[in-house]
């Protein structure tokens, strides 16, 4: 018996034809952009006009489920139990030579948009000339929003374990330094603590998860490994993916996202994935590499998510440089405190809100979570 649950989607129409003074359109009929799927189920696809069709591949998460050469245009798919989110991705080969391209992306209830935030987490690093301070307690913080004080309910030391996500672009133009790059990313996380859990993500046009929360150094080795390059950039698109994938728990909590281009093909806006960012309660660190280096837009978005965090952008020029900046990343999250609080601001509404922090005693340098906007209700009913 199939199952589906009416959420919140998005789906996008490319259509690419040598076919003068003719537009066919390729769309995915099942499931439906507004619908998460569990159990047998499949995909369906319609072509309007009817063009001659040699062959229709069906991919899900980036990988390839079936092809399909003659009608119905219908494809076997089981997504399995678990509520989550999926990128169907279906091309059409036109006996003419050209192609049309369809996109649907459903995403996961455990991850739906909340009206209100019960607890706001602020990471922080705390530093005196260049060397962090550890062994704060809670007294020794002030928090204020807006400035306005806020009583610190919580917090999270540097001794607890670390959840880190690790987002690698492996679009088609990291082909030539993706080995390198792949090396570096290893030697990054055999720096982490025993109990730290990574979860490593690759993203092109599409976004999929290698290893979740794995606490074994040989097997995130191995999903490196594993990673290869193709296709486009959506980086937007990843921000959200990854940010959806951090723990929900408050504790130490930290994104890594490694890209070397600027966006080509998120259906998520620059906007929207600035606003999931000043959402979430994880320090963002940004890397942009090799040409992203020079792309303006790339460098002002991963600049403002990081700032925005309490993270930090770096903008390396060479797989050489790697290094170093993993070996800062992964020496600040080992420093980081986190700190919760109920906010005082009772409005329900997605007004970005100031954060300052401070140490009551020593002039200490004190690098925390900017503000924070409460992500919108999400639209109820249809």
């Amino acid at each position: 018996m199939r199952a589906w649950i009416i959420t919140c989607a998005v789906a996008s129409v490319l259509v690419v034809t040598g076919r003068a003074g003719q537009n066919p359109t390729l769309r995915i009929t099942w499931p439906p952009p507004d619908a998460i799927v569990t159990g047998a189920s499949r995909i369906e696809v319609a072509i309007e006009p009817q063009v001659p069709v040699t062959s229709i591949r069906f991919t899900v998460n980036g990988k390839l489920v079936c092809t399909v050469e003659r009608q119905p245009w219908r494809c076997p798919w089981n997504p399995g139990a678990a509520l989550q989110p999926h990128h169907i991705r279906v091309v059409a080969s036109l006996a003419d030579g050209g192609s049309l391209v369809a996109n649907v992306r459903t995403r996961n209830l455990r991850h739906a948009e909340r009206t209100n935030v019960d607890a706001v987490l602020v990471p922080v690093l705390v530093t005196d000339r260049g060397t962090f301070v550890r062994g704060l307690t809670k007294s020794d913080f002030e928090i204020f929003e807006d400035g306005v004080p806020q009583r610190i309910a919580s917090l999270v030391s540097e001794e607890l374990p670390l959840d880190l996500v690790m987002a690698m672009d492996v679009s088609g133009s990291m082909e030539a330094s993706l080995d390198d790059v792949k090396l570096a990313v290893k030697q990054f996380l055999t720096r982490l603590r025993p109990g730290d859990a990574a979860t490593l993500v690759g993203f092109n046009e599409n976004t999929f998860v290698a290893a979740e929360r794995e606490t074994d150094p040989a097997a995130r080795a191995a999903a490196v490994d594993l990673l290869a390059a193709w296709g486009g950039t959506a980086i937007y698109d990843a921000t959200v993916r990854v940010l959806d994938l951090v723990s929900r728990e408050s504790g130490r909590k930290g994104v890594v996202i490694f890209s070397d281009g600027a966006d080509q093909n998120s259906m998520t806006t620059r906007e929207a994935a600035m606003a999931r960012v000043q959402a979430s309660d994880a320090m963002l660190y940004a890397i942009a590499f090799g040409g992203g280096v020079t792309v303006p837009a790339l460098r002002k978005s991963l600049d403002e998510y990081a700032r925005s965090t309490g993270g930090r952008a770096f903008f390396p020029r060479h797989t050489r440089e790697l290094d170093g900046i993993f070996g800062e990343i992964v020496t600040e999250l080992a420093n980081q405190y986190v700190l919760s609080y109920s906010s005082t601001n009772s409005r329900q509404d997605t007004a970005w809100r100031n954060i300052s922090v401070k140490v009551r005693k020593g002039n200490f340098d004190v690098r925390a979570r900017r503000g924070y906007r409460q992500q919108a209700a999400p639209a109820r009913g249809r």
